[in-house]
């Protein structure tokens, strides 16, 4: 009985969510100014504010003390970085296929050189993805992309509804719909099922092979991001040319300003010019008019309200839709605040793009995860597979479970973090995030006190030309080494190199980076060490470190970052206190207490002590984190 306690604590830490934060405050705000205003215009104007959302208190996290511990590593098991077989994130083996060929024959190129498993599933949904290209490789978008259908409840009246029309007498209680938009060109592919079934790895063959210049591959929160960064950005600009043209000007700059403003309105007078929406989507079509969209979710109010006019747009206008999701189109947005404004983009969505349902009972993240990924925390050259790997290993730290749009505040001043974990507090940024903003020491500090683990992605190398973004880089570092936060990064170079000064400007230069840049070089190195990895999961809070793990299934990297945490001494073995640590760690985020009985505590030890010293070594401590049988027969005991 109390080994089954100890296993059961290990089963169901999982369920235990930390670190949550959410904009629901701000989507409420969003909604009221909606409400208020009526008007799409309105929608649009507090868009990118509403998808930041409220300030979410994450609350500031101070490390707790680290015990004193030993230089010495903890075992080899640690020692050196192995490559392994790479997947693609979370979901599928993705592997190089031939550089021709269809979707479907670089799939069965792939199974062929048993780089993957042959799926049935995924086979048919390789066939649509396959036809896909074929439809789309001598289409292109114009402005009869589409046909306009009456409703069919306008349609067909019946007799009473003819002879009301005839006579002029408009039923009240029926108002006329809209006509119905209908795609002229390719309709679109809307691919959904369970975590896992491989729809990222599909969709990636279609987008490397499909013949068209004008595509795009995005994470879909990430666009939608894009999105409202554009549409406050447009707002802005309207609204700094409309207070230009009041001030007082010479005649000549009044007279430009003026045909501009009537060029501008004349341009799109059929399009309503004042239509943000109207504006980004023709902006961003001019980009790439196929759209691969990875995750299509729908999380915010600020994009429920616009969805289906950003899209009616966009499908106007000739886009084709190529999306991945785990809900059907029904479920999307689901108990969402205000979901009636959002429910009209669902038939549309159907009416533009097949609906498939993969329907696999695989999933391929279970049959991978334990080889899926090498250990390295900065990782250089940066390239495609580089970042395919920082996503995966995003990906499996959050369980696949994210958050977009929340916010840091410090200062009277908003960060906004693009990705962060459900269940423990891991962040995702780009370098851009970080670095092209005029953000400061107390910015990065108060990043450190919400995340104990900041993903960065895409460092560049750096110049002198680039001054500012190094300086913030210093800070940034800094403030990450002195809070232990785990850095986990895609560079282009390793940190000697990142930052490159010529020798004759190391002369005749004497800016501060210069100087301070050595400091960085070692603290990055340093960061990557076993010391300082330790030390890092040794001061996160119980809650939060276990809430990275799926207890149940855990990789080898989880199991080496539980046991850096608990052999607290570096001594390459548990003995009694740091078991009662663990146990501890387990009770107060299941129990809510750190009391741990006396024969829970023994039993455990006896399970775990297989040589019976009294100590647990690691490949003690590994086989029996890891055998899953093992715990389930031991709870049955």
């Amino acid at each position: 009985g109390a080994v089954a306690a100890f296993s059961r604590l290990a089963m169901n830490a999982l369920r235990r969510s930390a670190g949550r934060c959410c904009a629901d405050a701000a989507a409420a705000s969003a909604a009221r100014a909606a409400a208020a205003h009526g008007a799409e215009r309105a929608l649009c104007a507090i868009g990118a504010a509403a998808r930041r959302g409220a300030s979410a208190s994450l609350g500031d996290w101070q490390p707790r003390t680290s015990r004193p511990r030993s230089p010495s590593s903890p075992s080899d098991a640690f020692a050196g970085v192995q490559q392994r077989r790479r997947f693609s994130d979370g979901e599928a083996p993705r592997r190089k296929a031939g550089k021709s060929g269809t979707p479907l024959e670089r799939y069965h190129d792939l199974v062929e050189a048993g780089e993957i498993m042959r799926d049935p599933n995924q086979e048919t949904v390789v066939k649509l993805l396959s036809d896909m290209c074929q439809r789309v490789s001598g289409y292109v978008p114009s402005s009869k992309a589409v046909t306009f259908e009456s409703s069919s409840s306008d349609a067909s009246g019946g007799v009473g509804g003819f002879f009301r029309r005839l006579f002029g007498k408009a039923d009240p209680q029926k108002p006329v719909e809209p006509p119905r938009m209908m795609p002229n060109g390719p309709k679109g592919l809307y691919v959904w099922g369970g975590c896992g079934s491989g729809k990222t790895f599909l969709m990636d063959l279609f987008y490397e092979a499909v013949p068209v210049k004008q595509k795009k591959r995005i994470h879909f929160h990430e666009w939608m991001i894009d999105v409202h960064e554009r549409l406050h950005r447009m707002q802005k600009k309207n609204a700094m040319v409309k207070d230009k043209a009041n001030t007082v000007w010479t005649a000549e700059a009044a007279l430009a300003q003026q045909k501009e403003l009537k060029k501008d309105k004349g341009a799109a007078k059929n399009e309503s010019a004042d239509d943000l929406v109207v504006q980004v989507a023709n902006e961003m079509l001019q980009e790439a008019w196929l759209l691969c969209f990875d995750e299509f979710q729908v999380t915010h109010i600020s994009d429920a309200i616009i969805m289906k006019r950003l899209f009616s747009v966009m499908f106007e206008r000739g886009a084709v839709i190529i999306a991945t999701s785990n809900r059907a189109p029904e479920d999307l947005y689901a108990n969402g605040l205000n979901r009636p404004l959002f429910l009209p983009f669902i038939p549309m969505l159907r009416d533009f793009c097949d609906v498939h349902n993969i329907d696999s009972s695989t999933d391929y993240r279970l049959i991978t995860s334990g080889e899926e990924e090498d250990r390295r925390v900065y990782i250089h050259p940066n390239g495609q597979e580089e970042h395919k790997l920082l996503e995966r290993k995003f990906h499996w730290m959050c369980k696949g479970k994210t958050n977009s749009g929340l916010q840091v505040e410090t200062q009277g001043r908003k960060i906004v973090v693009p990705k962060a974990a459900q269940s423990s507090n891991i962040a995702w940024f780009k370098f851009s995030d970080l670095c092209d903003r005029p953000l400061g020491a107390a910015d990065y500090l108060a990043l450190t006190g919400a995340f104990h683990t900041i993903f960065v992605a895409d460092i560049p190398r750096m110049t002198l030309q680039e001054k500012d973004q190094v300086r913030r880089f210093i800070t940034m570092i800094d403030a990450f080494y002195e809070r232990h936060t785990k850095l986990v990064c895609t560079a282009d170079e390793d940190p000697v190199h990142l930052f490159h000064v010529s020798e004759d400007e190391k002369k005749t230069n004497v800016a501060d980076e210069i100087f301070a840049w050595d400091r960085t070089v070692s603290r990055l190195i340093e960061m990557q060490s076993v010391k300082y990895l330790s030390e890092s999961v040794r001061m996160i809070e119980s809650d939060q470190f276990l809430g990275q793990f799926e207890l149940q299934k855990l990789a080898d990297d989880d199991i080496i970052d539980m046991w850096r945490r608990y052999d607290a001494d570096d001594s390459g073995e548990i003995d009694a206190g740091e078991l009662h640590v663990m146990l501890e760690d387990f009770s107060e985020v299941v129990q809510g207490h750190r009391n741990v009985q006396d024969e829970v505590y023994t039993l455990c030890m006896e399970t775990m002590d297989l040589d019976k010293n009294g100590k647990i070594s690691f490949d003690e401590f590994a086989r029996y984190m890891k055998d899953a049988t093992k715990v389930r027969a031991a709870a049955q005991a």
